[in-house]
């Protein structure tokens, strides 16, 4: 009888273990010489200053998760052609700021094709930036899709699910944080979450959705972590859409402190790639 009991315990012990592993996460560093022959996930930071334009590929698909400010227009267009990229499985806006919708605007404009956008705020929200963009996405005939709280999306084999704060008191506030899940490996993406939004998922998300192997920074990095919530996450890489200027020195000091691996995509963009198992991650300095 001790000897089952001991035997369950070993068990239960292995559980945890294998729940709390996370994927290796390589900053700078060449990968495998068979990488690019993996079936990989692909995140791209685009170099747009002080704002957001996430390329995510999967599986033969592609997604933007927001699409940065109006002035990046042409080159986050002539970057995506050069990718070979012409059509998306969705274009998601975190939220109607002009840092973040704009560029989606803009691609719906440039004819590239989309099966869907999504957001979670309604269609009708009357925020200027949103109503520009719903101008477009009726012209175009695209189809709107408002996700819910805890709603799960699909690209390829990876997972995308959305949470927000229908109660927060500004639009940053209420803008959707995305966990990614790809094989092994998770990824945060905080949009423009504020203090009062961190502090809101800490109470109402269970820990392991908040667990990441890496985060995108909040707002830019012009709102810190709160450091609850960065203990939660307790990631292995964080990147910062922004520069790497005054404004950020709070969010600088806070991950040096903690010994973390940091860029900032204002600086050149970011790639993140991962194969379900390990992250590998560098920025091509000054280049969009």
């Amino acid at each position: 009888m001790i000897k089952k009991a001991l035997s369950y315990l070993l068990f239960c012990c292995l559980l945890l273990c294998c729940a709390a592993a996370q994927a290796d996460v390589y900053v700078d560093q060449d990968p495998p010489e068979d990488w690019q022959e993996r079936d990989l996930l692909r995140l791209t930071v685009f170099r747009t200053g002080e704002g957001d334009a996430m390329l995510l590929q999967a599986g033969g698909e592609c997604m933007m998760i927001d699409g940065g400010p109006f002035k990046y227009r042409e080159k986050l267009r002539d970057a995506l052609i050069a990718r070979g990229i012409d059509h998306f499985k969705y274009l998601f806006s975190t939220h109607p700021h002009d840092d973040h919708i704009d560029g989606l605007r803009m691609l719906m404009s440039y004819d590239f094709g989309v099966d869907a956008f999504i957001s979670v705020f309604p269609q009708s929200n009357a925020y200027e930036n949103q109503v520009k963009a719903v101008r477009v996405i009726n012209q175009k005939g695209i189809p709107y899709r408002q996700l819910s709280d805890g709603e799960t999306i699909t690209l390829g084999d990876a997972t995308l699910t959305v949470y927000f704060w229908d109660k927060g008191t500004s639009i940053n506030a209420k803008s959707a944080m995305t966990r990614l899940e790809f094989g092994g490996c998770s990824a945060l993406l905080c949009a423009d979450i504020i203090g009062d939004t961190q502090r809101h998922f800490l109470k109402s998300l269970d820990a392991e959705v908040l667990k990441a192997d890496v985060v995108k920074a909040p707002h830019h990095g012009l709102t810190p972590f709160v450091t609850e919530f960065l203990d939660a996450v307790d990631p292995g890489f964080v990147w910062v859409t922004n520069y790497n200027n005054d404004l950020v020195k709070k969010i600088s000091g806070q991950l040096r402190y903690r010994g973390l691996p940091f860029k900032f995509s204002g600086d050149g963009t970011v790639y993140l790639e991962c194969d379900g198992t390990d992250w590998y991650i560098y920025q091509t300095l000054k280049q969009f």
